[in-house]
């Protein structure tokens, strides 16, 4: 082990015995980043695992944080914090920075992410070590560092990139041990992948299988709703189409267009067939702000900069020219400049087409 390190072989080996104590117990978690924080002068350290389909936290695990900071961090401002999409679209899993080393901080501290939640607790440098990267799921190490402290050294860097692979194996095997038993194989593994809200169906119209987003579909109520383990629909165009689509001697799909005025969703239901064990798949379209963006694949195709991809990522999210420049610390003729520079590159003229553009690159499934 280089000499260069803070810790010996020994706090090393106990260090990562403990690191793997928490795919059991994530209790155990907060221990680790207290562990961790002195050995690298920080502050203050998260282990955070954020959906993408929801653009909020699934696991927050802090150490040093403000609880008050914390609750307001899964309320409002982790849906708008610009490292998360910058991660997101740049930085590959295993990847350890120092966001001194690496970040536009002119940009960063213009952000509304900075001014209202990272510069009130007196914050400076982060160190953040990137851990699952999916296109459902984005897991990071963070460790801060008060202001007053400097930026993080290149020892400081070492000793988090040698805990980093233990890091993502821990946390991988940990969000398997949740869901506490394997997902059906086949069809339902199938099923898990697709990035809309999908079901498989038994003929008696019982859920063998929802998605992620199918879940959160049926947690939102507007469309289906889960009564004693059944598939129930709200409106009469859904039940219709249900109905049909299992009506014996059925082989077409059944379609119609379903949900109240301010969330209208395509439904297609595949009927049940001896191929797919008697089950039918049931489809509802997912608006475009539920879908992660493919990152590389933007800068690849349209060439575009991180400010135009943090202006289209925050169009994804239904926000307005005027909150777009309030998160990012700009004026709206910035924010408008980068919007002509989105049409212009992707060869749109309208925000409708622009955001089809872009979505034309999204699979229909994860990859990942």
């Amino acid at each position: 082990m280089s000499e260069d390190l803070l810790i010996d072989q020994a706090e090393m080996s106990a260090l990562i015995d403990r690191i793997y104590a928490c795919v059991l117990d994530r209790d155990r978690w907060a221990g680790v980043l207290e562990t961790l924080c002195p050995l690298i002068g920080g502050c203050a350290a998260s282990l955070n695992v954020h959906n993408l389909v929801t653009g909020a936290p699934e696991l927050l695990v802090e150490h040093g944080t403000d609880p008050a900071a914390s609750e307001s961090y899964v309320e409002t401002y982790g849906r708008i914090n610009p490292l998360i999409d910058a991660t997101l679209l740049y930085t590959p899993p295993g990847t350890v920075n120092a966001m001194y080393r690496v970040v536009d901080m002119e940009d960063f501290r213009r952000s509304r992410f900075y001014r209202e939640w990272v510069a009130p607790q007196g914050w400076g440098d982060w160190l953040g070590s990137v851990l699952i990267r999916t296109t459902a799921s984005l897991a990071m190490l963070n460790v801060a560092r008060m202001e007053r402290d400097g930026p993080y050294s290149d020892p400081d860097l070492a000793l988090v990139r040698l805990l980093t692979p233990h890091f993502e194996r821990a946390t991988a095997l940990g969000r398997v041990f949740d869901v506490g038993t394997a997902e059906r194989a086949g069809l339902s593994a199938l099923v898990g992948r697709i990035r809309a809200p999908a079901f498989m169906v038994d003929a008696a119209g019982r859920i063998a299988f929802a998605n992620a987003s199918g879940e959160q579909l049926l947690a939102q109520g507007s469309v289906f709703q889960d009564h004693g383990a059944s598939l129930v629909a709200v409106d009469a165009a859904a039940r219709r189409v249900l109905g049909e689509a299992f009506s014996e001697g059925r082989i077409l799909p059944a379609m119609a267009v379903v949900g109240p005025p301010d969330d209208r969703r395509m439904l297609s239901v595949i009927p049940p067939s001896a191929e797919s064990g008697g089950h039918g798949i049931v489809l509802i379209t997912a608006r475009e702000a539920e879908l992660p963006l493919p990152g590389p694949l933007l800068v690849e195709a349209f060439g575009l900069t991180a400010a135009e991809i943090r202006v289209l990522v925050a169009l994804f999210k239904r926000r307005t020219l005027a909150q777009i420049a309030g998160d990012l610390g700009v004026t709206q003729r910035t924010a408008k400049a980068h919007l002509q520079h989105l049409f212009e590159k992707t060869g749109t003229r309208r925000q409708a087409d622009l955001l089809a553009e872009v979505l034309s690159l999204v699979p229909p499934i994860s990859v990942f």
